[in-house]
């Protein structure tokens, strides 16, 4: 057991803190989200689209919390660390179930902003040139590690935040109230349609306590940044529903894009769609990077003689093509969103019930952890038996 643990890499990451966890989470949540996802969930939802999101806002509070309660049996180490230095041969296994996990999601997000960019800003560009570019931009990222991340997060993160908050400034004359109605009867077969498709995108972010350890994922701070990054898609897909309409957004491929499209500040910033797609690029690719660092570590968490920087250009160049060998156009991407929650299903639900069930403390790790207090106990049992002894004499 001794050896296994000293096998074990240590992140060689500085706890963040709680603001930069909140924004590490919107990163993760939002920006690929935004992109096509709200399609499907205006297409099955319609007006009540947001139920959606709140349901699987809801499941994913108690996997994170499940995956919290798991981390704090093992001290300050991550997830990766503790079950590879408490079960070797199990440990390793879910992680490269994992790594696998988001590789596919690695490949699928490069392949979807390259689609993104060739229709809204490059149109003239190949695809492959795009595609190079992005996996290129985010090599250079990661070269940091995770500060590199964390920094590009904290820099380009208030730019979407802030775009979401302004736009209803820019197009509130727009706003058409009757899209929301009837607020009743709710279909809840269009609803749970609607949050199996976005249940493909949202479960992303149970990754982060397998990479940080405890000091710096903490369940506070969590569900502080997974109910903000919520909130802000909720806003979104509402101002979407009023100003493009119902029956227009689940024929959109960008609704999101079409969304910004409507912002005219001026007749001299008549194109002000490219200038915001451009600045909100870079946490794009940022996300894209976040996929490659979370599948190095992973990868040099398996073995002390895998180093994880070695394997970022291997990773990347296999993400190049894989990206290509997975997907024959963005059509495709869209339609395997079907089967993939279930995959992610998997991943995001019932692989955090059977870690917290496989790796439960037993009996005696138990009582090794708590010596003080059992001493403790002790100590206070004999004062009072002590106390008791003299009173009666």
């Amino acid at each position: 057991m001794s050896e296994t643990k000293k096998q074990v890499k240590k992140n060689d990451a500085r706890p963040i803190t709680e603001r930069q966890l909140v924004l590490m989470i919107i990163m993760v949540t939002l920006p690929m989200t935004l992109v096509h996802s709200p399609s499907d969930i205006v297409q099955f939802g319609q007006q009540h689209a947001y139920l959606c999101i709140i349901l699987v806002y809801l499941i994913l509070l108690i996997c994170i919390w499940l995956l919290s309660k798991t981390q704090r049996r093992f001290g300050s180490q991550n997830l990766f660390q503790a079950m590879i230095g408490r079960q070797p041969f199990i440990g390793r296994v879910i992680v490269v179930l994992y790594i696998f996990y988001y590789f596919y999601i690695l490949a699928r997000d490069a392949r979807l902003l390259t689609e993104y960019v060739d229709t809204t800003l490059l149109p003239l560009t190949p695809v492959m040139i795009i595609l190079l570019c992005i996996f290129s931009m985010s090599g250079f990222i990661i070269r940091g590690g995770m500060k590199s991340v964390v920094g590009m997060t904290e820099i380009f993160m208030p730019i979407l935040i802030i775009t979401i908050f302004t736009i209803p400034l820019f197009v509130s004359g727009a706003l058409d109230f009757h899209y929301l109605k009837p607020f009743l009867p709710v279909d809840m077969v269009g609803v749970m349609n609607g949050a199996w498709y976005y249940f493909s995108y949202a479960g992303e972010v149970i990754i982060l306590p397998f990479i940080f350890g405890r000091e710096s994922f903490k369940l506070k701070s969590a569900v502080k940044g997974v109910s903000f990054a919520f909130f802000l898609l909720v806003l979104d897909i509402i101002i979407m529903i009023l100003i493009i309409g119902l029956p227009i957004i689940p024929r959109i491929t960008y609704p999101s894009h079409e969304l910004v499209r409507q912002v005219q500040i001026s007749d001299f910033l008549d194109r002000f769609d490219m200038f915001l797609a451009a600045a909100i690029l870079p946490i794009h690719m940022t996300k894209v990077a976040f996929n490659t660092y979370v599948i190095c570590y992973g990868m040099g968490s398996l073995d002390k003689n895998i180093s994880g920087r070695m394997m970022q250009g291997p990773i990347i160049l296999l993400g190049y093509v894989c990206a290509f060998w997975f997907f024959k156009d963005s059509i495709q991407l869209f339609k395997f969103d079907r089967e993939w929650s279930a995959i992610v299903l998997f991943f995001t639900v019932v692989m955090p019930v059977l870690i917290f069930l496989i790796f439960w403390p037993s009996k005696k790790k138990k009582n090794e952890t708590n010596p003080n207090k059992q001493s403790a106990q002790n100590e206070s049992s004999q004062n009072q038996q002590s106390y008791q002894k003299g009173k009666n004499s």
